[in-house]
């Protein structure tokens, strides 16, 4: 097992020869050895795709039900995996994928989470609304990529993945910046192969807070109601038994 530090990111995997292949279970597993050398339980693995380059996992918080960061493991042959570091290591490695994972994410992201470089300028809340994300990405494909269609838009720290479609299939993805509305399309991938779910995003705690919140609302103003309609009765037993 490979154990190292990319930007301060570690990654985690086997050094495959180029006349290896790795299956789609052999990345799950190594995306989920990923999880265990984390070791942060509030972090789950959501879904592992395949593609003609690399495979791409998504991580999500189970406490808040929102998007952490988003992995990859480059396939051995791959046009991508050439570089500084050569084939033989980019290739069977669990590594941060490129792009808004890196650059936009303001929690994760090593420009933004673990430098802090963006933290002044991209602090608070995204202005930009997960509705609005996705229209944004449909008027990109629109202009660049005819016949496409945005997904729905996942979120993150600082910005929203979503899935491209064609023909109501996966075809590909892209982001959307929270706070410019920029568009990145994943051009890295190449074609989609095939998707495998581990597990189920939660529902945010902010929502179930707001439902039993108002469920609490609606019974206490029932029993305020209640006793609002028994205290002409109060009143008139205390006056025959002489209380004021």
């Amino acid at each position: 097992m490979l154990l190292f530090a990319v930007l301060g990111v570690h990654v985690v995997g086997f050094a495959y020869a180029q006349t290896q292949t790795i299956t789609i279970d052999n990345a799950v597993q190594l995306f989920k050895d990923y999880l265990v050398r984390l070791g942060n339980p509030d972090l789950a693995l959501h879904e592992v795709e395949e593609y003609q380059n690399n495979f791409y996992a998504s991580y999500f918080e189970k406490s808040t039900g929102i998007f952490a960061f988003q992995m990859i493991i480059w396939k051995p042959g791959s046009i991508w995996t050439g570089g500084m570091m050569g084939n033989r290591v980019m290739t069977g490695i669990v590594m941060p994928e490129p792009g808004p994972n890196m650059m936009w994410n303001t929690k994760y992201g090593v420009m933004g989470g673990m430098m802090g470089i963006y933290r002044q300028t991209r602090s608070g809340n995204m202005t930009v609304t997960a509705e609005q994300a996705k229209a944004l990405a449909q008027q990109y494909l629109d202009s660049n990529f005819p016949g496409e269609t945005a997904g729905d838009a996942n979120t993150y720290y600082g910005y929203y993945n979503i899935d491209v479609l064609k023909g109501g299939n996966p075809f590909g993805m892209l982001s959307v910046d929270g706070y410019t509305g920029q568009v990145w399309y994943h051009s890295w991938h190449g074609a989609y192969i095939q998707t495998i779910t581990v597990s189920e995003v939660t529902p945010v705690p902010e929502f179930q807070h707001t439902t039993l919140a108002l469920l609490l609302g609606l019974v206490l103003a029932s029993i305020a109601f209640q006793m609002v309609r028994r205290l002409p009765r109060i009143t008139e037993s205390h006056r025959k038994h002489g209380f004021p």
